[in-house]
């Protein structure tokens, strides 16, 4: 029982560590305050960085692509009706999000580069 228990800590442990240390993709950081961290970072910590905005403007991409779909099979009276009211401002937000991620890619992003770091890993 003592070693069932020991396991499973250890395994919680061990996924805290993998998963909880992952780099995040913020839309709502100020950019500021990432111009500043960059500064600091090593080419590994901007690269993974960078990544993992790539991850997250690729899946926006993804879901802004649904919602084209949608817009697809509808009449241009439902498209400016109500029907398509929601679908317009999902799509706006999605938009957005996108707009915003981007620019904060890019600021590690360019500063990768100008540390001379790998941008094949990172392309969107």
């Amino acid at each position: 029982m003592k070693f069932r228990f020991s396991a499973l800590c250890l395994l919680i442990t061990a996924m805290v560590f993998t998963f909880g240390c992952a780099k995040k993709a913020d839309p709502n950081k100020p950019i500021d305050q990432i111009k500043a961290e960059v500064e600091k970072m090593s080419v590994n910590d901007l690269q993974a960085t960078a990544q993992a905005y790539a991850k997250e403007i690729k899946a926006k991409q993804g879901e802004v692509d649904k919602v084209k779909e949608k817009f697809k099979g509808m009449s241009p009276m439902d498209l400016f009706g109500e029907k398509g009211k929601g679908i317009r401002e999902q799509a706006t937000k999605l938009a957005s999000e996108v707009s915003e991620l981007t620019k904060r890619y890019t600021i590690y992003a360019d500063k990768l580069r100008a540390k001379g770091g790998d941008l094949s890993k990172i392309k969107i």
